[in-house]
């Protein structure tokens, strides 16, 4: 049998014991969930009630009593007044209610109708009883009048009150024992399902762990080890695993991709082979041109310059602004030589050292200390880390970015230039943020490309070099570099440096 047919097997049958499970557990919860509301608002409610109406009785009771025996005074006929039109008839209302919820032939609703009238009666006996006794001049003329009341009508329902009060009590307190005992065994079945079903569930895990044991764990402990040594580099490594089913023939998946691999990792080391040879050339081809182009470009500067000089008096308006022109391209022209060959020399020295960042910043700071004193700018320097990189290039990488911010300043704003770094486990994050003229979203990728330029030559110098050479210094460090950045307020260049980097 195929090893999906077994675990689907096995676990149909763990799926059917926990559905049963389920269905039951819900009939069941549903039959307690029934009782407990039942309790709750049909019993519970009325037994509070009742033992509320006890109290109030007894409390009326008294306070008659007392009226009967001479107290008279204004606050005892307030009592009683809150009682008869407050208390009893909050009573009667919620007697009228749970009146509703009983069974028709219900004794219950006998006793009910039968407290309900006397609740009624007690209502309108004791409010005359409290009206005649309410001034004082009035007391003694209707003492014995009050005192009839009393004797004959509150005191006999006071009794029957009592009466009906024990006996509903003695019926909803039996109905809710019964209810209660109904709720913990629907609770104890609950509890003997679940014991039942997870004592099954833990037997059929038991087998199925042991099924995939035996099925599966032994094929895959092979795989693992046999994927261990490829990723090694023993692309030579094959596996063989008996039977007729899945596991098999990924065994023998995992032959044929070994043999693809080493076949694949062959022809990569050749293309890696030239693409390393390409890129020397280009990197010689680079270096050769920047360097040739230099020599006709000083011959070209010095003759302008000698024309210049000699034929000046025989040149006209126009001709020496061209000759300038031309002088003026041909420095630019240098200038973007000297750049790219700048760029192609990045990184020839792949020797990575322990470098104190906050000794190549300050040396920066001190290389600038001209240009930031007659711009009053002022430049902030978080406590830097000691990391192993290329200690010329990253000279070079926080300069370029000190600089831009010197170079990119608002008018009338002195210049504020802040270097923070952050530790994210294994990289550096560097950013580097000023209060310069900032930029647009839609140019945060392409200030990194070589020779892009977003400002006019006049207006700010430079050769649109800057940025790629930071870039391509961060890439050899293994890091990103980013931007962020909003017009008019200002622009924070982050990048990240491996911590770890051992080889360029």
């Amino acid at each position: 049998m195929k090893i999906r047919h077994k675990l689907i097997l096995a676990f149909s049958i763990l799926i059917l014991t926990l559905l049963a499970e389920i269905i039951l557990n819900q009939v069941i919860s549903n039959r307690a969930t029934t009782t407990y509301e039942t309790i709750q608002s049909r019993i519970s409610p009325v037994i509070n009630i009742l033992n509320q109406y006890k109290a109030i009785n007894k409390e009326l009771n008294l306070l008659t009593t007392n009226r009967i025996n001479g107290d008279n005074q204004t606050s005892t006929y307030n009592e009683v007044r809150g009682i008869v039109e407050v208390e009893l008839t909050y009573i009667q209302t919620e007697l009228i209610f749970h009146k509703g919820n009983l069974p028709k032939e219900s004794e219950n609703i006998v006793l009910m109708n039968s407290l309900i009238k006397d609740t009624e009666k007690l209502i309108s006996t004791a409010t005359e009883f409290n009206n005649l006794l309410a001034h004082k001049k009035e007391f003694e003329a209707n003492y014995e009048q009050a005192k009839a009341i009393h004797d004959n009508e509150i005191l006999s329902l006071n009794r029957a009150i009592d009466l009906n009060i024990n006996h509903l009590n003695l019926n909803y307190k039996r109905v809710f024992d019964a209810y209660n005992s109904e709720l913990s065994n629907n609770l104890k079945s609950v509890s003997k399902i679940i014991l039942i079903t997870g004592i099954l569930g833990i037997v059929l895990a038991i087998i199925i762990t042991i099924q995939i044991t035996y099925s599966i764990s032994g094929p895959i402990y092979k795989l693992k080890k046999a994927a261990l040594k490829m990723s090694k580099g023993n692309l030579d490594e094959r596996i063989f695993i008996k039977g007729n089913n899945e596991l098999a023939d990924l065994g023998n998946s995992f032959n044929n991709m070994s043999a693809a691999l080493k076949k694949s990792f062959n022809e990569q080391e050749k293309q890696i082979e030239k693409i390393k040879s390409v890129n020397k050339e280009l990197e010689q081809f680079v270096y050769v041109a920047s360097h040739d182009l230099q020599e006709p470009l000083r011959t070209m500067t010095s003759y302008i310059s000698l024309i210049s000089e000699i034929y000046i008096e025989q040149l006209d308006g126009n001709a020496l602004k061209y000759m300038n022109h031309v002088e003026d391209a041909s420095l630019r022209m240098k200038t973007l030589i000297k750049d790219l060959l700048d760029y192609s020399k990045i990184g020839k020295e792949k020797v990575v050292k322990n470098v104190d960042l906050n000794k190549t910043v300050n040396d920066i700071i001190l290389d600038f200390e001209l240009i930031i004193k007659d711009n009053n700018a002022t430049v902030k320097v978080a406590e830097l880390p000691r990391i192993k990189g290329l200690e010329v290039e990253l000279k070079q990488l926080f300069q370029n970015l000190i600089s831009n911010g010197l170079k990119f300043k608002k008018a009338d704003t002195d210049p504020l230039i802040e270097v923070t770094v952050e530790d994210q486990d294994d990289y550096w994050l560097f950013s580097v943020r000023d209060n310069g003229i900032g930029m647009e979203q839609k140019f945060f990728d392409r200030v990194f490309v070589i020779f892009q330029r977003l400002h006019n030559r006049n207006d700010y110098e430079g050769t649109g070099i800057g940025l790629s050479v930071c870039k391509k210094i961060v890439d050899m460090h293994k890091g990103e570099i980013w931007i962020e950045s909003e017009l008019n307020q200002g622009s924070t260049f982050y990048f990240t440096i491996l911590k770890k980097l051992k080889k360029i």
